[in-house]
């Protein structure tokens, strides 16, 4: 699943600004920028004793010097297009890190899948 993510959000921009995204970690000097991961994965299809589907679960971390509404606004679409659907009661409030001075926010996104 982490190759679909990175498929979607290869060359991202918003307003000609690429942000870079990365899994779990960014290393860059970048001060706009994203990472992602699994956080959960949850088994709501079963017969006969077998799992027949499940949904994986994914943070999106967008971290910003300054506004980021826009971005929130785009990856919502990018995750869209990727058969994603957003989950708006696993979603963060608005953070600001004190120590880094980055604003944050986390969007959830679920996916359906086979076994």
């Amino acid at each position: 699943m982490n190759s679909t993510i990175e498929t979607l959000f290869k060359n991202f921009k918003v307003d000609d600004t690429e942000i870079p995204v990365s899994f779990l970690d960014y290393k860059g000097d970048k001060t706009t920028y994203i990472t992602y991961q699994n956080i959960d994965i949850d088994n709501s299809f079963s017969g006969d004793d077998e799992i027949l589907g499940y949904v994986d679960y994914y943070d999106i971390d967008i971290f910003s010097k300054g506004n980021y509404l826009k971005i929130v606004n785009e990856v919502k679409k990018i995750m869209k297009t990727g058969g994603f659907m957003w989950q708006p009661s696993r979603t963060s409030q608005d953070m600001y890190e004190e120590d880094t001075g980055m604003y944050h926010k986390t969007l959830c996104f679920a996916i359906e899948r086979e076994e």
